[in-house]
């Protein structure tokens, strides 16, 4: 996912990058995602933009995490389009071009420009936010999952069970009633 500012040229140059398994276990460790089964990918192209550069494409496909009620996969489309412009960091450029420190910090604060140094532009950190980002709070399975029951764990939509029910029967004020009846 990195890219050396020598090899990108005045025409730009395409990307293509899949996400893989690996890769999201490794830069997006403990958000409990793997890529859905149409996969996921980055397509777009970097090309530069005066000294800076100019990232755009989509990330598109889908991830499977754990439903947030019953913890079964659950399958999260995706479509992001990604537009970030890489800036080299003012101590370099300005090293490279043989002058003192630079003061343009204040455009690297942007929230879409992303500093580089040392000629190798990385689009590891730009994907792995955009994936983060695009997750939500709470994915469902499903709309009307039912989730786990309290009680015995069991998943409720695939078999129901009215442990809840019997529960809250022998804790009721009146169970003490029924007992003495029988």
């Amino acid at each position: 996912m990195q890219f050396k500012v020598k090899d990108i040229g005045d025409e730009g140059v395409d990307v293509d990058l899949p996400i893989t398994a690996v890769w999201l276990a490794r830069e997006c460790a403990g958000a409990e995602v793997s890529p859905g089964p149409d996969g996921l990918r980055f397509s777009g192209r970097l090309e530069r933009s005066g000294h800076d550069f100019l990232l755009r494409g989509e990330l598109a496909g889908s991830l499977v995490t754990p439903c947030a009620r019953c913890l079964e996969p659950a399958a999260l489309p995706l479509e992001v389009d990604v537009s970030v412009i890489y800036v080299e960091k003012p101590e370099a450029r300005a090293a490279s071009q043989g002058q003192g420190q630079g003061d343009d910090d204040e455009d690297l604060d942007a929230p879409d420009v992303i500093p580089f140094t040392e000629g190798v532009i990385d689009l590891a950190a730009e994907m792995r936010e955009e994936i983060l980002l695009a997750l939500p709070v709470s994915v469902l399975c499903r709309e009307d999952c039912l989730g786990l029951c309290p009680i015995c764990g069991g998943n409720r939509n695939l078999k129901p069970c009215d442990c809840v029910d019997q529960q809250r029967a022998r804790e009721s004020k009146f169970a003490v009633l029924a007992r003495l009846k029988s």
